[in-house]
């Protein structure tokens, strides 16, 4: 049955669904559909919070039409869990090193939610320094656990394998009274539509031994969503294949990265020693999609300012790995930089002049540069 709550209320009980249909998969979506007549539905509305089977679901559509004569209401809620894709639950900065529980009850803080089981252990890092959905956030944390997200009421488990390791042997002759079977390369995914003589007790994530000859079905894999009718699991659908967790790279902002390595020109230019100006200064450092805009100040003799344009390249987690000079405008001086390769703890330079120079630098806990010395 579905119980139907306005805030800690109990407004009502729905024992009799025209249909109904729950879809649960290991990516994290789980959501809850049903339909039933008008008129016992005249107390539903959006945000109520309806349970089936210890699980919580927001009504996000109420749908009032006609079927033939008959007046039906149809219901579409979504796992609670999706309330933090709200604004009001966005964050724009998250840094984090260290447990992974102690991780998600960070990213969980100041929302409904509290921490289940955790089954990792091994220091996790994660940083967001853009505005981004919690749960966008959350589902990323997980991904770079290589974990997988299971729902427990109010709380986030992130378990390392959902469902059952041993592989469960859900088709016999006997038990199966339809089967239908589509195979998309594309997604690298099966799907099966089985109904059962008997009830198969399935869930997201169960391993399984799927046998039936008259189709030459006999593959053991695994559960990755799973739809059927809660008030009528006869009949239920499975999709299988091998799940593989998405990490995004779209929650670090490549222009910190550039901002950083910008803000140190200044140092950069001080320290290198060889140039053979009295003194050279960044007047103005501006990104322009994946070029760097510089504008020099250099003091020879008499005070001249001149612009350079770089191009660069970043590594995947948008950390610059190399700067190349791509055109300079006004006087050119034979010591500008040509080129400029990094690596984990040191710079080679090549001035336009054709030599070279080699420096180490240090940085801080955030990764700016705080120190540079000619080798």
């Amino acid at each position: 049955m579905i119980e139907i709550y306005a805030g800690n209320t109990l407004i009502q009980t729905i024992k009799k669904v025209m249909r109904a249909n729950v879809r649960e998969t290991l990516q994290g979506e789980y959501t809850l559909s049903f339909t039933i007549l008008a008129k016992t539905a005249l107390a539903l509305k959006i945000k109520q919070i309806a349970k089936l089977d210890g699980a919580y679901f927001e009504i996000v559509q109420v749908s009032k039409n006609l079927q033939g004569n008959l007046p039906v209401c149809s219901i579409l809620c979504e796992h609670i869990s999706y309330v933090l894709n709200h604004d009001m639950f966005a964050i724009d900065h998250f840094d984090f090193t260290g447990d992974p529980a102690a991780g998600l009850t960070q990213l969980l803080h100041g929302t409904p939610f509290t921490v289940g089981i955790v089954d990792f252990t091994e220091s996790v890092t994660m940083k967001i320094n853009q505005k981004v959905s919690r749960r966008a956030a959350l589902m990323q944390y997980i991904a770079i656990l290589c974990g997988e997200i299971e729902y427990d009421g109010y709380k986030i488990n992130i378990r390392s394998h959902r469902g059952s390791t041993e592989h469960l042997k859900i088709m016999g002759s006997k038990n199966v009274t339809n089967v239908g079977v589509s195979i998309d390369a594309r997604e690298n995914a099966a799907s099966y539509d089985i109904s059962f003589f008997k009830l198969m007790d399935l869930s997201v994530g169960d391993n399984v031994h799927i046998v039936f000859n008259p189709l030459g079905i006999n593959v053991k894999t695994r559960i990755i969503s799973l739809e059927y009718n809660p008030f009528y699991r006869y009949h239920i659908r499975v999709e299988v294949g091998r799940y593989r967790p998405s990490i995004s790279e779209t929650f670090y902002r490549i222009e910190s990265s550039i901002s950083d390595v910008g803000s140190s020109v200044d140092n950069l230019q001080s320290q290198v020693y060889d140039l053979e100006i009295s003194y050279t200064i960044v007047k103005t450092l501006s990104i322009v999609d994946n070029r760097i805009n510089v504008t020099y100040e250099v003091e020879k003799g008499d005070t001249h300012q001149y612009h350079a344009e770089y191009s660069f390249t970043t590594d995947a987690g948008g950390r610059i790995t190399s700067i190349t000079l791509e055109d300079i405008f006004s006087e050119l001086l034979l010591k500008e930089v040509a080129s400029l390769l990094v690596d984990a703890a040191a710079f080679e330079v090549t001035y336009a002049d054709g030599s070279t120079g080699n420096y180490t630098y240090t940085t801080d806990s955030s990764g700016r540069i705080t120190a540079i010395e000619k080798v």
